[in-house]
Formats: structure tokens, C-alpha cells, sequence
């Protein structure tokens, strides 16, 4: 079932499920739900965890949404609770295992790249995330794959913009180093 979408649509979506329609938080749920899946799964590496968080996602969604102000936010909004969630659930696991690719991978700026060179890098990021760290995932997941500005995912993840640059940055040079490492 295909819903409209349009801004006016969406708004009053919205504004529908703030005043208590189920009818209108489910489409609006299920509009988002496969898109926040593949985030969660993406961010995650574990269907179970991915899931797990889908669903608390999808409650704080349902109990919170009456206090969103902007219903246009909508979409950005849920993806920022459930970053929450993930950085709760990867809390916990570097908690029980410390990990990090600062040993592996030399810091290469994106401006290095010629535009080429960065074209064919960011058409590989689905190949390559799942090397990444958790934190560096997260960014590079939300800002190609799921086509956040920056600046939003910086919103997203409530972490200043300079932050989630460099956390793209890191994690395109980690990107181009794996793909330089499988090419020797």
C-alpha cells in the first residue's frame, strides 16, 4: 500500500497521530519501518539487536510523538531516537569488548581524493560498512545511504557538525584503505 507522502500528507499524519489515531501513527510506522530497519541492521551488524531496537524505536515513537513540534521532522526525528537506542546497545557491547580501527587504518582526508577517485569510493559504501566502527557506520549510513545532510545528522545523533565530518572523513579513508589493502 503505497501512502502519499507530501509534506501537507505528512503533516497531517501527524498531527492525526498526536490526537491519539492509531490508524494514523500505523501508516505512518509503516511507511518508515523497512528504511529504519535497514539503518538499524546496517548500524547494528546483528538482526536480532536490529530488531530489538526497531521495536523499542517504534514505541518511544508511539508514546513521544505527541511532543514533536515540527511534523515535517517526522522522518528525522525517529531516526534520531533510534540512534539513541543504537548508541545505547553499542555502549554496552564496547563495554564487554574493546575494539577500534585506529591501528588498521592511516586518517586520510576526503579532500585528498580527486572526484573520481571519491565517486568510486561512496558508490563501494554498502560493500565496506560493516568494517567500520559503530560510530563511523552510523554517519555514513545516514548521510549516503539514507540522504541526510549533514547538518542533519548532526541533529540525528545530537553531535556538533564538525564531529560528523570527521567521522566521514575517517570513515571514507578507512573505506579507500580496505579497498587499496584488497587490491595488493
Amino acid at each position: 500500500m503505497d501512502i502519499d507522502l507530501s509534506p501537507k500528507r505528512l503533516t497531517l499524519l501527524v498531527l492525526r497521530a498526536q490526537a491519539g489515531d492509531r490508524d494514523a501513527a500505523d501508516s505512518l510506522l509503516r511507511v518508515h519501518q523497512d528504511e529504519l530497519f535497514g539503518y538499524l541492521m546496517k548500524t547494528l551488524g546483528d538482526r536480532s539487536d536490529a530488531e530489538d531496537v526497531l521495536q523499542t524505536t517504534l514505541l518511544q515513537v508511539v508514546r513521544k510523538i505527541r511532543w514533536l513540534r515540527e511534523p515535517l521532522r517526522f522522518r528525522s526525528w525517529m531516526f534520531c531516537i533510534a540512534s539513541r537506542q543504537v548508541y545505547r546497545i553499542t555502549k554496552l557491547q564496547r563495554q564487554k569488548h574493546e575494539f577500534s580501527n585506529s591501528d588498521i587504518f592511516e586518517e586520510v582526508s576526503e579532500t585528498e581524493l580527486g572526484d573520481s577517485q571519491h565517486q568510486d569510493l561512496i558508490m563501494q559504501i554498502p560493500k565496506w560498512l560493516d568494517r567500520l566502527t559503530p560510530n563511523g557506520r552510523e554517519v555514513i549510513y545516514l548521510h549516503y545511504l539514507e540522504g541526510f545532510t549533514s547538518e542533519e545528522v548532526a541533529d540525528i545523533l545530537g553531535i556538533p557538525l564538525g564531529t560528523v565530518k570527521s567521522r566521514i572523513s575517517y570513515s571514507l579513508a578507512c573505506i579507500r584503505k580496505q579497498i587499496n589493502h584488497t587490491k595488493e
